[in-house]
């Protein structure tokens, strides 16, 4: 009998741990994805009887996302319509929700834990609750200026995302094409059929080739093995980084001769940077390197969805060719728009990547301020002396080198360019810069897909973005 008993009593016991762990489960780990849920039918019901906040530019002006009543139940409005839809996203009954209206849902909607007297008291009195506002760090007309860059673009295709390298505030992050949010119900069979694929977040989901932009990368690795920007290489025209069949050549076919490290940033030549990856940095300082500034990183702490940029293989997979290819962008390297933006914003706060952030303050409906994130350092990435001696090298690319189109009166101004190979079609056309070099306040990254010659197509945005950003900052 105290056998059937003892039986009993432990089936019961692990049964009762099991039903908390659930629970604990539920009401813990998972209740703010549950709550996030559109399909959550709480939830559902809560959204269509009370007002989600407002979402808004930078200016605390500019309306992003409202709700409007309809009838008995709100419907989601997007003034700004495509001009904002990568980073605002939508909130459909039926598809869900992306962009902030998921990665701030807990605050829009108010599912989050009461912060206010008033949000405490609605919810016990089981009334309809306004979701809080959402202020964003963009910037209405840089925003503005960027999208109709890429939109008049070359090709037509591509992204921009510019930060204020000091405090990670995103000033603008655009993808072309775009889609309207607004009806998203209606419209997103139509939409999701679109062979321009408007509904990819270009600057922070796709992947990319980088082509030259990655040469930053693997100046930082070199400079920190001790080569120095006035060390003179050979190109020939031409490197077997195996002694013997695969070649790296440089774009067109070009030769330059004897020339200084600084020289071959200038000039962007991919056999000298293929040579100096080989014979003084290593594949493991290479990749050590990308993984610093970011590659890998999934930003968790970021709202939005970023797709992490990728080296390809680890280092002990690499074969020379593999290594001299990937010190050029081009190999399995893929990055984006996002990835390098906080590559060179972090080169510009002299070598310390910020947390990006692009909230700048949670208000009550009432308008109480519930939260304003503050700037937060990431990681250091490089040392002082070593990311000053980069800005220089960067700064005679805009001087010196093939990017003379980035210069604005007055400022002096630092980037990089790059031409990147694609399996089809025109190469992709990048240009990542910052400005003034000397005291960066915006740095800038911007890609054309398939836009061709980087400096005829790249360069010139990135100098337009980047003076209308000063021009702003000075007011």
């Amino acid at each position: 009998m105290n056998k059937h008993l003892r039986r009993i009593f432990y089936l019961f016991s692990a049964g009762f741990v099991a039903l908390v762990g659930v629970l604990a489960y539920w009401q813990v780990y998972a209740k703010q994805s549950l709550a996030d849920n559109p399909n959550n039918g709480l939830q559902s019901r809560r959204e269509v009887q009370a007002p989600r906040g407002l979402i808004l530019a930078n200016n605390g002006q500019t309306v992003l996302a409202k709700s409007v009543k309809n009838g008995s139940e709100y419907k989601r409005v997007y003034p700004q319509g495509p001009l904002y839809a990568n980073v605002v996203g939508y909130w459909s009954q039926r598809y869900g929700a992306t962009g902030m209206e998921l990665g701030e849902n807990s605050n829009l909607s108010a599912t989050a834990e009461p912060r206010t007297l008033d949000e405490l008291i609605n919810q016990m009195s089981g009334g309809p609750q306004p979701g809080n506002n959402v202020e964003l760090t963009l910037d209405p007309k840089l925003q503005r200026l960027s999208y109709n860059l890429i939109k008049n673009s070359s090709s037509g295709q591509g992204s921009v995302v510019a930060l204020d390298p000091r405090t990670g505030e995103i000033k603008a992050m655009v993808s072309y094409p775009s889609y309207d949010p607004n009806n998203i119900d209606k419209r997103f069979p139509q939409i999701e059929k679109d062979p321009n694929h408007p509904l990819l977040d270009r600057a922070a989901q796709g992947l990319y080739v980088p082509g030259s932009i990655m040469k930053t990368i693997t100046a930082a690795a070199a400079l920190e093995k001790g080569v120095k920007p006035t060390d003179v290489f050979n190109d020939p025209g031409s490197y077997y980084p195996m002694g013997a069949g695969y070649a790296v050549t440089n774009y067109k076919g070009a030769s330059y001769g004897n020339v200084t490290f600084t020289k071959a940033l200038d000039l962007s030549i991919n056999v000298i940077f293929a040579k100096v990856a080989v014979e003084h940095v290593g594949a493991k300082a290479l990749y050590d390197m990308a993984q610093k500034f970011g590659f890998g990183d999934t930003y968790d702490q970021f709202p939005l969805q970023v797709t992490p940029s990728s080296m390809g293989p680890p280092p002990s997979k690499w074969d020379n060719n593999y290594l001299a290819t990937a010190a050029f962008g081009q190999a399995q390297v893929q990055t984006n728009t996002f990835e390098m933006a906080q590559v060179v914003g972090a080169i510009a706060n002299g070598g310390v990547m910020m947390q990006p952030r692009i909230v700048k303050e949670v208000r009550s409906p009432e308008g109480v301020i519930l939260d304003r994130p503050h700037p937060s350092v990431k990681r250091r990435v490089l040392d002082p002396q070593t990311d000053e001696t980069l800005n220089q090298m960067l700064r005679s690319v805009v001087t010196q080198g093939d990017a003379g189109g980035a210069k604005i009166p007055g400022v002096a101004v630092a980037g990089k360019t790059g031409t990147a190979e694609t399996p089809s079609g025109a190469p992709n056309a990048w240009f990542i810069s910052y400005a003034p070099a000397n005291n960066p306040r915006i740095a800038v990254a911007v890609l054309i897909e398939n836009g061709g010659d980087s400096e005829t197509h790249a360069v010139p945005l990135a100098q337009k973005i980047m003076a209308a950003a000063l021009k702003e900052t000075q007011h």
